[in-house]
């Protein structure tokens, strides 16, 4: 199985991979989980422009490990990242093995909540100035007509981490078991 969390920064995705990969884990079941971050920024180096290209081929890796996983016997592969547009989504599925249909969980935020989050983590670069963030999240069309099919949407600011992660890993088992 291959989940994808995706969503706006600082919305929780590596949060809520960490926590789901955790949950499965009690539970015997072989978890890898892929940060597109890492993937691109080994793709782009720190000193030249990232641009949509770069993160087309980070996609098409990601889909590369999550076959990879799943081949070694990997039970659930979770990828979490930017795959907030129908693009983001064919650009890595396309590379699939046959017969891998990601889950898509999409978590939400507030622009106010996911700034005090950005700011309050020191790791973070660019993501914590409210002049980066803010015009990300005005872009960020939540409308019916941009947003892609997803099979569960979670806000981060209402259900805490470790929850969301426990709602994901009821949805696996019952995947796994069918």
């Amino acid at each position: 199985m291959v989940i994808v969390i995706t969503g706006p920064i600082a919305s929780g995705k590596s949060t809520v991979a960490r926590e789901l990969a955790r949950e499965l884990e009690r539970t015997n079941v072989r978890v890898a989980v892929i940060d597109l971050d890492l993937v691109h920024d080994r793709l782009a180096p720190s000193e030249s422009p990232s641009g949509e290209a770069t993160w087309a081929l980070a996609r098409r890796g990601a889909a590369d490990l999550a076959n990879t996983y799943r081949r070694q016997g990997v039970t659930v592969v979770v990828v979490e990242g930017s795959f907030n547009a129908p693009d983001d989504r064919a650009a890595f599925a396309q590379h699939l093995d046959p017969g891998a249909r990601p889950l898509h969980v999409t978590l939400r935020v507030s622009f106010a909540e996911a700034l005090r989050r950005a700011q309050g983590d020191p790791t973070r670069g660019r993501s914590r100035d409210p002049a980066f963030l803010a015009p990300y999240f005005t872009a960020f069309d939540h409308s019916p007509a941009t947003v892609p099919p997803t099979d569960l949407v979670i806000d981060t600011e209402q259900m805490p981490a470790t929850s969301a992660a426990a709602a994901i890993a009821r949805i696996v088992r019952h995947e796994t078991s069918s």
